[in-house]
């Protein structure tokens, strides 16, 4: 039987590094019927893979979208999936991220979205922790309520408008979390400011942007060993999960 399509979508600004390694996990996924959608739209900066990939697409768009919400909803007319899955470029996914996310919708199929009850945060590609919030950025969304609904035309918030009107599964996860939410690294959030008109100005002027001009290659590769980061947290915190992580991700 043939596995439903995912597509994973990807809203970017100025962050190639951090893209290329949330490339990398899409890549490192164990499950095989999926896509890649990355919307870019930095002026004056042409993305581009460091090689031909089928499944990865990069739509360069020339001119800024006037907020995040009309970002996503472009993003999400490009999906062709039977599921959707959000892919933030500044985060990292665990290789089980689709594959477990897809078996728990097919299996929960009266519900719209479905999410992780708990996740793994880090600062700084440090300070690992397990957090309980449901981000919009583990959820998987059918194709029927992708199609029947729109983000809210605003920058701050416009995910918690987008669930509002879905039928929302929340499951227990432990120990083997898909995602990790990253905070610091010298990006700007756009959750991290209430005030719609300043958070959306403000994200034009962290650090990773400055110099960015021109044909940008992307390489999706890690920067430092954030799996084995993550085992270490484990080792001081929960010795019996990091043994679980390292037969999950098949080492030694």
């Amino acid at each position: 039987m043939l596995e439903p399509l995912v597509s994973c979508v990807c809203c970017t600004y100025g962050r190639s590094t951090l893209l290329g390694e949330a490339a990398k996990c899409f890549i490192d996924q164990t499950y095989d019927n999926k896509e890649l959608i990355i919307v870019n739209d930095q002026e004056g900066v042409i993305l581009k893979m460091d090689s031909e990939r089928d499944n990865i697409r990069i739509e360069n768009v020339p001119e800024r979208f006037g907020s995040l919400g009309e970002k996503r909803n472009y993003a999400m007319s490009l999906a062709q999936g039977d599921y959707i899955c959000i892919w933030d470029d500044d985060d990292l996914f665990t290789p089980w991220r689709i594959k477990d996310s897809v078996d728990i919708a097919q299996n929960k199929s009266q519900y719209d979205i479905i999410k992780g009850q708990m996740a793994l945060m880090s600062i700084n590609n440090g300070n690992y922790k397990i957090v309980s919030n449901l981000f919009h950025s583990q959820a998987i969304i059918t194709r029927k309520y992708v199609d029947d609904n729109l983000y809210s035309v605003k920058s701050v918030g416009e995910d918690v408008d987008y669930e509002r009107n879905a039928r929302v599964g929340s499951f227990a996860l432990d120990p083997f979390y898909f995602y990790v939410y990253r905070w610091g690294l010298n990006i700007h959030h756009l959750s991290g400011i209430a005030d719609e008109k300043a958070s959306w100005e403000r994200s034009l002027t962290f650090d990773a942007y400055q110099g960015m001009a021109g044909e940008i290659e992307i390489k999706p590769e890690f920067t430092e060993d954030h799996w084995g980061n993550v085992i270490k947290m484990f080792e001081e915190k929960k010795p019996e999960y990091a043994q679980k992580w390292k037969v999950k991700l098949s080492l030694k």
